[in-house]
């Protein structure tokens, strides 16, 4: 998990817009699932609970001040019973994918999420899938950081 606060891979505002987006949305399906996660009314705790994750990462993601971790996601689709892609798309993380979609052994047209690459090739094994998709993650944020860089300077990597 990131803090706004701390200097952010690729540009601060959009981070920033989407900790926000993140967290309006998480607001939303964890009330709509029951908890009252106002301040001070129990239901932040009873996910911190749920999840395993701290009151302060749950705070800080509702209030959309931290955008949380790939794998953080993933707990709290799961928690809340939610598809794991649709949240992605809804929560604004992601683009809505829309066109043909590919079957496997053939190339999908658009952008695959790593999980339906993962699908795609026939990955099942969930440790492979976590560093996969923690691999993935890095690459990306990586080629963002290229491409922001541009002709001002090589990104440094470590």
């Amino acid at each position: 998990m990131r803090s706004m606060e701390d200097p952010p891979h690729g540009s601060r505002a959009r981070r920033l817009v989407q900790a926000r987006r993140v967290g309006a949305y998480l607001t939303a399906v964890a009330t709509a699932a029951g908890y009252d996660v106002r301040r001070r009314q129990g239901g932040r705790a009873q996910l911190a609970a749920v999840t395993g994750l701290s009151l302060t990462t749950i705070s800080r993601t509702l209030d959309g001040k931290t955008l949380p971790l790939p794998s953080q996601l993933a707990t709290w689709a799961t928690v809340l019973n939610l598809d794991h892609r649709r949240m992605l798309v809804e929560s604004g993380l992601i683009p809505e994918q829309r066109g043909p979609q590919g079957v496997r052994g053939e190339v999908a047209v658009g952008v695959l999420s790593p999980d339906e690459a993962m699908n795609a090739w026939g990955i099942t094994d969930p440790i492979i899938r976590k560093t996969l998709s923690g691999s993935i993650a890095q690459a990306i944020q990586l080629q963002e950081e290229l491409d922001a860089a541009g002709d001002f300077g090589v990104v440094a990597l470590g």
